[in-house]
């Protein structure tokens, strides 16, 4: 009996695994599959259709696509048909106990004939399935004697992809405890999660309209807590949206998660109260934790971040649905599975506002788990509705003597506005319980940038809580409209809480990214999607850099080994996440690109403009400086640390101006020293202020610096380039990739950091998002800030251009 072994080793009471039987031969394509076993040690099966069976193989590591790379594959017993379509998780005391997940499946063609190959141990085969393509050896070892052990090996062919590793280079010992991670979203290949280890949510964008595609699902938008799920081992915590642990307050839900049948699980969800219609109530839920009442709550899980101590945040959307789906097949009825559409996002919409619901939240099946806000979750509203900073109250009167209104504001660079105020949605215990929250945060001083123009009466409070609200609309002056209090809220950082802007129909076109899997570093293997990836996650640290700034791109549509071209006017027709800034030319008004948004980076991304380089200026004073590049650019065979030194070198002499200088790695070969001015200053005031102090380096050390443009003189010095302080030229953007064969990032650093470094190109994409997730302080934050005079410049502003250039000149040998 062919599957006699097959079913001597299961007890098919306790396994729902198929019995199966032999079935006869048919014509018809051969099946193969592939699943992820997650027994006691996780392994992959190969399972290849032949006289009725699935004949199997176990291979640990998984199949390979490098042609170099053998794969070890043991043969194991014959499996029935129906194992094919089997997914499931085999309990515990089972003969392969763990979770079985289909990894890929399609038909297999053999290309020599398969009775002579299993006899003599060699099967020729192609595969086309979803994951795995082309051609494929399989050949029997009898290694040490053991007839079972087989090689899985790929053939060269199209499909083809190398195993290579980025070259090694020399680092400091601090660089070299930088984890490496996958250049997809950050996060490292096969890592494990500790159990208690938070992870940054993925936030939706606000937009007006659904997407539409067949990419995208759409589920229920809840009026609740989101809360992350740490599941390990029988214990069991929730933590809120900024890792505060909450576990305390839902003993009912800890205790269901407990009894998960899953050893290890980080899920993302919200915690629910449900009214008597079915709908999430966000009063009731904030009632319940306030009273203890907390056994009706239910924890709807819409994502999966972590399996058996597997990170899976780079799968895609629709594999980590599917595993969560299988996690919660058995769990108690208080944790739920937040169901998906397919389809039409607007029907889904619009049934959600007939029964009065919050909205819909839309998320494309192919992307990865991005912790920020990102284009690839788009929620749409109801009504509208979000949160909004408490900045004080007023008195009422009457039975309402005790809380009148609450005074609301957001946050715009970071200073609180005035927004409105709201004094209806209470019930007489809320207010009671409002007004205890509040009392103790009362301060003599409005928080408001501007004071709110209701002074009469009003208890100014440090704004360290927020209020979820709903309006109708916004006035055109900036005020909430008909504004109606649906509680407070403790589990986001006010200052995180800003003006919610949705995106348009037009928008939501032009963020998608075609051909995400095209190859942009090849050397790395890095994709297009990983790239967009890289700039939804560094979104906050780069925006600053760039707003409202002129832009020139370095465009690699090819990627970085095919042509490259620059272009700094805008393409035809305009996306709409861009922006023109017009600029007066020679010949006439030009109209350069510039951007507002993380939806314009994702934008350059799919034009394949991942190389910015921004003006020194902003488009509101584009004819005056507001900083100042110097560019450290070392000749051939000039050591590292004399490119540092020359950089330490300009910050003593502008310390002795009184001058404050940032630095960063530029990516490539050199370093880039940054001067923040107030834009008050010329062009040219700025270009012979920094001619004057490329000269005065050359002079103090003529053996190492040269700031003539002259290249048959640079050979074993630094160019100290000035010339990106004229008129229209750029410098590379504080943490912009680099479109180089190995990928780089332009990386601001602390002065103290730079000696420790070993190149310009330090930081490659993978390990500069792990340096930026670890990094505790900004190194540049008070950069937006330091709006510097330069008194040389101040003295010389009302002297004429010639008698100028002497003030500068002269003013450069004084700083020997």
């Amino acid at each position: 009996m062919p599957l006699h072994e097959y079913q001597q080793k299961r007890n098919f009471k306790k396994t729902s695994e198929p019995k199966g039987t032999k079935r006869k031969s048919k014509e018809h394509a051969l099946m193969f599959v592939i699943q992820e076993h997650h027994a006691s040690h996780l392994h992959y099966d190969l399972r290849l259709e032949w006289e009725g069976v699935l004949k199997s193989w176990a291979i640990p590591k998984g199949p390979s696509l490098d042609p170099n790379t053998k794969r070890l594959a043991v043969e194991v017993e014959d499996h029935p048909l129906s194992y094919g379509s089997f997914e499931g998780v085999i309990p515990e005391n089972q003969y392969g106990a763990g979770e079985v997940i289909i990894w890929d499946t399609g038909t297999w063609i053999p290309t020599t004939d398969p009775a002579v190959g299993f006899k003599k141990g060699h099967l020729q085969f192609d595969l086309k399935g979803k994951k795995l393509k082309g051609r494929w050896d399989l050949i029997r070892t009898h290694f040490a004697g053991r007839k079972n052990q087989w090689l899985l090996i790929k053939q060269k062919d199209d499909f083809v992809k190398p195993e290579t590793s980025p070259p090694k280079k020399k680092s400091s010992k601090k660089s070299e405890k930088i984890p490496v991670s996958s250049t997809r979203t950050g996060h490292s290949k096969n890592s494990k999660l500790k159990a208690s280890q938070f992870i940054s949510p993925e936030l939706a964008q606000l937009a007006n309209i659904p997407p539409l595609g067949d990419n995208w699902i759409h589920e229920i938008k809840f009026d609740g807590y989101r809360m992350q799920a740490h599941i390990n081992r029988g214990k069991a915590v929730l933590l809120t949206r900024t890792g505060l642990d909450w576990s305390n307050r839902f003993p009912s839900l800890i205790e269901s998660l407990k009894s998960l049948s899953v050893d290890e699980a980080v899920l993302d969800g919200e915690v629910v109260w449900l009214d008597s219609t079915g709908r999430s109530d966000f009063q009731l839920l904030q009632n319940a934790l306030k009273s203890q009442q907390t056994a009706p709550l239910i924890y709807y899980a819409f994502d999966l971040l972590s399996y058996s101590t597997q990170d899976t945040r780079d799968l895609e959307l629709s594999e980590r649905k599917k595993r969560l789906k299988m996690i919660l097949k058995k769990a108690a009825k208080n944790i739920r599975y937040s169901e998906e559409l397919r389809g039409s996002g607007q029907e889904l919409l619009k049934i959600a506002c007939q029964h009065k619901l919050e909205g819909i939240v839309s998320k494309n099946i192919e992307s990865t788990y991005v912790s920020n806000r990102n284009p690839n979750w788009i929620k749409t509203k109801c009504t509208h509705q979000q949160e909004f900073v408490i900045g004080g109250y007023t008195k009422g009167s009457g039975a309402r003597s005790s809380l009148g209104a609450l005074l609301l504001g957001v946050y715009k660079k970071n200073q609180l506005h005035y927004v409105g105020k709201v004094g209806t949605g209470f019930t007489q215990k809320s207010l009671l319980e409002v007004l205890k929250t509040l009392a103790p945060l009362e301060q003599r001083k409005s928080p408001f940038q501007k004071k709110s123009p209701h002074e009469h009466r009003v208890h100014w409070l440090k704004p360290l809580w927020s209020a979820e609200i709903i309006f109708a609309n916004w006035t055109h002056d900036g005020h909430l409209r008909a504004p109606v209090f649906n509680g407070l809220r403790e589990d986001k950082p006010t200052k995180e809480i800003t003006v919610e802007e949705p995106l348009s129909a037009k928008e939501l076109e032009s963020v998608t990214i075609t051909n995400p899997d095209k190859i942009l570093f090849p050397k790395e293997k890095i994709t297009k999607l990983e790239v967009a990836n890289y700039y939804h996650k560094i979104s906050k640290e780069i925006l600053p850099y760039l707003r409202n700034r002129p832009l020139s791109l370095l465009r690699c549509p090819e990627g970085v080994l095919k042509s490259c071209f620059f272009q700094k006017h805008i393409p035809t027709p305009l996306p709409a996440t861009l922006r023109e800034i017009p600029i007066a030319e020679k010949s006439g008004v030009k109209n350069y690109i510039g951007l507002q948004n993380p939806l314009g980076l994702t934008t350059l991304v799919q034009m394949g403009a991942f190389e910015i380089h921004c003006w020194n200026s902003v488009a509101e004073s584009v004819e005056n400086p507001d900083q100042i590049v110097i560019d450290f650019d070392p000749g051939p065979h000039v050591p590292w640390h004399q490119v540092v030194e020359a950089a330490f070198d300009l910050k003593k002499m502008l310390e002795q101006l009184k001058i404050k200088s940032f630095v960063k790695l530029s990516g490539g070969k050199g370093l880039h020293v940054h001067i923040p001015v107030r834009p008050v200053y010329s062009w040219e005031q700025i270009k012979a202020f920094s001619a004057a102090l490329a000269k005065e380096l050359e002079i103090s050390r003529p053996d190492r610096y040269i700031f003539k443009m002259t290249k048959n003189l640079r050979a074993k010095k630094i160019f100290i380039d000035y010339f990106r302080n004229t008129r229209g030229a750029t410098a590379v953007a504080p943490y912009s990739l680099r479109a180089r064969p190995q990928s780089a990032v332009a990386m601001p650093l602390e002065w103290s950091q730079l000696k420790k470094t070993t190149s310009a190109d330090e930081f490659s994409l993978t390990r500069a998002l792990a340096y930026l997730a670890k990094r505790k302080k900004d190194p540049w934050s008070e950069f937006q800030n330091s709006h510097q005079r330069i008194k040389i410049l101040d003295d010389s502003l009302k002297l004429g251009s010639k008698s100028f250039r002497r003030k500068i000149d002269t003013a450069s040998t004084r700083t020997r």
